[in-house]
């Protein structure tokens, strides 16, 4: 505990940008799921409350506002944080202070300029969507202004080494969020209000890891390398990320606020395992682009190859029984008025599953260049059309279910083409690897289909996960005994 003292009595001040806490990729990713976690049971805890105790639409209404606030915020902002998570890092393995210092001032100024326009969209924006005044759109003004500002400044914490200081702001933040939201419920505030607390946690989260250090100016070459790093990044988020917000949005209008309300259920349940993925990115993002600054191919082609192989190991079990117990989760967490959701939820938990899935591969390609980027963006632009184009077929039939199915055909596309690129042009062997993924999803859809075919009662969903689970972990012998164990914190 004496070595986390400072860090921890560092919170309270500016953040560093020469001053990193030095930890593992193990413990840093154990670090960041904490963090994560911490923000997704605020996140959680909104849809739980507002769903249990004001119902389906006026989920549908709340899960509404969060996604557009989300799409808006990653028009640009978001990028900035992973630009400055991977900038700075390389910048720290060069050992240039000057250099983060600039880098820091530089995403700093283009943050501000994008918040405040975006901010001032949202009204507009929302007034369109719910049809409702001006007063609640504001409400989604500040979450974007909030979630902005907090998607930057966890960015430049990564960037600069301060792992730990940013988790505890997580917590601390999520905290105040839940007590926001705890007495705005008791007062009787219910609709879009609702989002308020989000954008109180977020807000303070982005005042305490703003860059106030920074200064000077990057030369023409760096600034133009972090703008095109951006709005490419921008792109690519808006059509990958942005693609589960803009399927909240499309339920919402093709079955009202109540299927919105359901599907934004199944997406509460679905999500918050993919957070353990976006926590390694944070971590996994800097540690490779240090590397490439230190010109070390060999470790940044063993990072990439046990990053991918353990997150593999993980994922298809968690989201495998995600899935399998998809009815006994909707039953105990959201209950049976949420039935709908159920089937809704076994697909998402597979689209998130793909996404996850191509997580390691796609920070590879991008911590290598800006020619990995745009293929990233491409291949996110692809999905989105296969998605959209399914979406178009089948959502006004089949509502939820159908938008879930284009979420999914989209997914595919947006995490096979990075695995196939990092795959042949960074000579790994994950031929093995992904025959048994192939294997492991054949196996759950034909346990998936013997559940409703034997109609067994949804007490039962668990035995059937644990034989998918045991299956896969055969299959895998070799990966999860080279699992990474994480370290407690006060080790190094």
């Amino acid at each position: 505990m004496s070595g986390l003292r400072p860090v921890l009595g560092r919170m309270f001040t500016p953040v560093r940008l020469d001053d990193p806490t030095p930890t593992s990729l193990t413990r840093g990713g154990s670090l960041a799921v904490t963090g994560l976690v911490a923000q997704g049971v605020l996140r959680f805890a909104t849809s739980w409350l507002v769903g249990r105790l004001a119902g389906q639409a006026e989920l549908g209404v709340v899960a509404s506002a969060i996604a557009a606030a989300t799409i808006l915020a990653l028009l640009w902002p978001t990028s900035t944080g992973s630009a400055a998570s991977k900038f700075l890092a390389r910048a720290r393995g060069a050992g240039s202070v000057d250099q983060a210092r600039a880098v820091a001032a530089h995403l700093r100024r283009r943050t501000l300029i994008a918040v405040l326009v975006l901010a001032a969209a949202a009204i507009p924006v929302w007034v369109y969507l719910d049809g409702g005044s001006p007063t609640g759109a504001l409400a989604v003004a500040l979450l974007t202004i909030g979630y902005s500002g907090y998607s930057f400044t966890r960015g430049v914490q990564f960037g600069t080494g301060q792992t730990l200081r940013a988790t505890g702001w997580d917590v601390l933040c999520v905290g105040l969020g839940l007590v926001t939201l705890t007495l705005m419920l008791l007062s009787g505030v219910r609709g879009v209000a609702l989002v308020l607390p989000l954008a109180v946690a977020y807000g303070v989260y982005a005042v305490a890891g703003w860059p106030f250090g920074g200064g000077g100016r990057p030369e023409p070459a760096r600034r133009r390398e972090m703008d095109g790093f951006v709005a490419l990044g921008a792109v690519g988020s808006l059509a990958s990320a942005g693609f589960l917000q803009l399927s909240q949005i499309v339920t919402r209008l093709v079955s009202g606020d109540e299927g919105a309300g359901v599907y934004a259920a199944a997406v509460a349940l679905a999500t918050p395992a993919s957070m353990l993925a976006v926590s390694l990115s944070l971590v996994l993002l800097p540690a490779l682009s240090e590397t490439l600054g230190r010109a070390d191919e060999e470790a940044f082609r063993a990072r990439t190859d046990q990053a991918n192989r353990s997150l593999a190991v993980v994922v298809v079990a968690l989201f495998g029984v995600i899935a399998l117990c998809s009815r006994l989760l909707i039953r105990i967490v959201w209950g049976d008025a949420f039935a709908a959701a159920a089937p809704i939820l076994a697909v998402l938990s597979v689209a998130v599953l793909f996404t996850t899935l191509g997580v390691v591969p796609v920070n590879a390609m991008t911590a290598r260049s800006q020619r990995g980027m745009a293929i990233n963006v491409a291949a996110s632009l692809s999905g989105l059309a296969v998605g959209t184009a399914v979406w178009s077929v089948v959502a006004p039939s089949f509502g939820g279910i159908g938008v879930a199915a284009g979420y999914l055909a989209g997914t595919l596309v947006i995490a096979a083409v990075p695995v196939a690129v990092v795959w042949r042009t960074g000579r790994q062997r994950w031929g093995g690897l992904y025959a048994r993924v192939a294997l492991a999803l054949g196996l759950l859809a034909a346990l998936y289909a013997a559940q409703d075919r034997l109609d067994l009662a949804p007490w039962l969903d668990p035995v059937v996960a644990v034989v998918f689970v045991a299956v896969w972990l055969a299959l895998n012998r070799a990966d999860v005994a080279r699992l990474p164990l994480p370290r407690l914190p006060g080790r190094s």
